[in-house]
């Protein structure tokens, strides 16, 4: 559960019997220690990942009422460990619109030609991808038209982290930057009897909960996923704002459950129109050994520059925050 509140409509779990953590206990548990024991079996995660960005500037008034303008999805697949951190992952994703009337303004928007209006669209059909070997493939609405006749997938060039991290832009498989965030740490709990259900209805009992949170330039300071995320380190326009976390993890510090929340608004520099927010929680469904993940069959790819009509691939949380910026 974030401390922040999470953007409306994306579900929050209620966290009861609530007692701090003695101190040795708290010393038991060490989550860079599991997550480094994780990767050296190569252990392989199920995860369910879903949340929602919010964009200024594209709400109006449908229906004689004013709308907010903000889209939620969901990812759902396997995360390959490897000695590095993530080696591979096979997903599949799809963008909703929940909120009332905000698919009729992204269709009147794509109408008038908008070209991240369509991309989002186009998105609300379930796309596939595969991180593997450092490259990475997808298969979609967005590539199908500009693939040859025969293939399904596009191949979109190499990777990092394989291929997983998007709409979750903090990869606590770098144990650098997980040891970054427990080391400033605003909040340490053990949760006891049940914490939270995930999607799969599951009940986590006795599960140890840190909460924190850091700029957009700290995590690119100590982050290789974000940094090539982000491509540039960030600047003034959203470098000083905040990303809220919250690390749920079981009595081996194993990891359960991973949720941030992001707002690119901060004191002194801010612009309604520009605004992004969204937050993202990462489940961990469970833990397999030998579970390998494939690339697709070479006769089934075809190497394309993009998506299909020109459209933006908008499909990260990194592309939106850099096409948020304020302009001059």
């Amino acid at each position: 559960m974030l401390v922040k509140p999470l953007t409306a409509g994306v579900g929050v779990a209620v966290i009861a019997c609530v007692v701090l953590v003695p101190a040795h206990a708290e010393a038991a548990v060490n989550p860079v220690a599991a997550v480094k024991r994780l990767m050296a079996q190569a252990r392989t995660a199920k995860v369910i990942e879903w949340g929602t960005v919010m964009l200024g500037g594209r709400g109006r008034t449908v229906n004689n009422m004013a709308s907010l303008f903000d889209y939620h999805f969901e990812r759902k697949g396997w995360l390959k460990l490897g000695r590095s951190g993530v080696a591979a992952s096979n997903l599949t994703r799809h963008v909703m619109f929940k909120r009332p009337g905000t698919l009729a303004i992204a269709k009147q928007d794509a109408a008038g030609g908008d070209l991240q209006a369509k991309s989002l669209l186009a998105q609300t059909s379930i796309h596939r991808s595969a991180g593997v070997n450092g490259r990475l493939y997808t298969a979609g609405k967005l590539y199908a038209p500009a693939l040859p006749k025969g293939k399904t997938w596009a191949y979109r060039g190499k990777t990092f982290s394989g291929g997983a991290f998007t709409d979750q832009i903090i990869n606590i498989f770098e144990p650098k930057t997980l040891q970054r965030l427990l080391s400033d740490t605003y909040e340490k709990k053990f949760i006891a009897g049940p914490a939270f259900n995930d999607p799969t209805g599951r009940v986590h009992k006795d599960v140890y909960l840190y909460r924190g949170k850091l700029t957009f330039s700290d995590l690119y300071a100590v982050s290789p996923t974000f940094q090539a995320l982000a491509q540039t380190e960030p600047d003034e326009s959203y470098g000083p704002a905040l990303v809220w976390w919250d690390l749920s993890t079981d009595k081996s510090g194993t990891p359960l459950r991973f949720s941030i929340s992001w707002n690119t608004h901060y004191q002194g520099y801010y612009s309604s129109r520009e605004r992004a927010e969204g937050s993202t929680i990462t489940d961990f469904i469970g833990w397999r050994s030998n579970l390998p993940i494939k690339p697709p069959h070479s006769s089934t790819v075809a190497a394309v520059s993009g998506p299909a009509g020109g459209l933006p691939e908008f499909d990260d949380v990194a592309e939106v925050i850099r096409g948020r910026r304020p302009r001059s």
